[in-house]
């Protein structure tokens, strides 16, 4: 108690001088409307400036967070897979560079809108053909795929989302490879079913599913969704599992788009495939 007396002693003229300040205030604005009014539009315009640089500040520290975790994920994927890279086996070498010509390039993106309610949804991101986006591109999130670019303007891009009953991809199963189509269902956006499983491999709730690389568009280990539940089928040999998506696609904010750059040499080739048909 003697010290908050000895420092409210210490700044007494300070607090006076202010008490002094809001009483002439008051007078001021007291008797006269349109002072009054004044006074609040400035206030208003005073506390909107304030909680717009308040926002902005709080933006700013978790775009930077959230860009973190985006590099963090597109590090870990580079360092754990070597089919972001083209590998050099040249005979004439004297060691194969396993890191050796890159095959995919990375571009960050904010998404401007985004649906999940439909039955066929997509998203808006802020890059475009400009900045060298084109359809067939994978879009990613730090934690997993979540959709893939169908349409682009100068400045803007549309993915259509996972969350869209006309889109599959090819995922597998972490730890053994075996390989299916996923799909969502159109009812909880959390959820989507994986196919083509057979019975006789070992699953277990918790286990990761990732994107095979066996299409031009998303490279392969790229975390999708986990198995929720699975059963066996009863009318065939294979298994229907459920999986819960690795990324919440309601809060999506910051983006990666992934750009094969050997896409368009594979389409090509595979366009080939038709000649050997009998």
């Amino acid at each position: 108690m003697d010290s908050l007396l000895r420092f409210l002693k210490s700044i007494h003229f300070q607090l006076i001088f202010i008490a002094l300040e809001v009483i002439a205030l008051i007078l001021a604005i007291g008797g006269d409307a349109k002072r009054n009014s004044v006074f609040c539009t400035s206030a208003n315009f005073v506390t909107g400036r304030i909680y717009d640089l308040a926002w902005n500040y709080v933006g700013y520290f978790n775009l930077r967070e959230e860009n973190a975790m985006l590099m963090e994920q597109l590090s870990n994927l580079r360092r754990k897979s070597n089919a972001f890279y083209i590998s050099d086996t040249a005979q004439f070498r004297n060691q194969t560079d396993s890191l050796g010509k890159l095959k995919y390039r990375f571009i960050s993106a904010s998404v401007l809108k985004n649906s999940i309610n439909g039955k066929n949804n997509f998203m808006t991101l802020d890059v475009g053909e400009a900045q060298g986006i084109h359809p067939d591109m994978a879009v990613v999130s730090a934690s997993g795929a979540v959709g893939i670019v169908v349409n682009t303007s100068e400045h803007f891009s549309l993915a259509i989302s996972l969350l869209n009953n006309k889109v599959g991809i090819s995922a597998k199963l972490k730890n053994s490879n075996f390989y299916g189509k996923l799909n969502w269902t159109g009812e909880d956006y959390h959820t989507a079913i994986l196919h083509e499983i057979p019975n006789h491999v070992i699953l277990n709730v918790g286990d990761t599913v990732v994107t095979s690389g066996y299409s031009a568009i998303f490279p392969p280990g790229i975390p999708v969704a986990v198995i929720d539940s699975f059963e066996r089928n009863s009318d065939d040999n294979f298994y229907s599992i459920k999986v819960k998506f690795t990324t919440d696609l309601k809060c999506l904010a910051h983006v990666f788009i992934i750009e094969n750059l050997m896409q368009e040499e594979q389409y090509q080739l595979e366009e080939q495939e038709s000649k050997f048909v009998q």
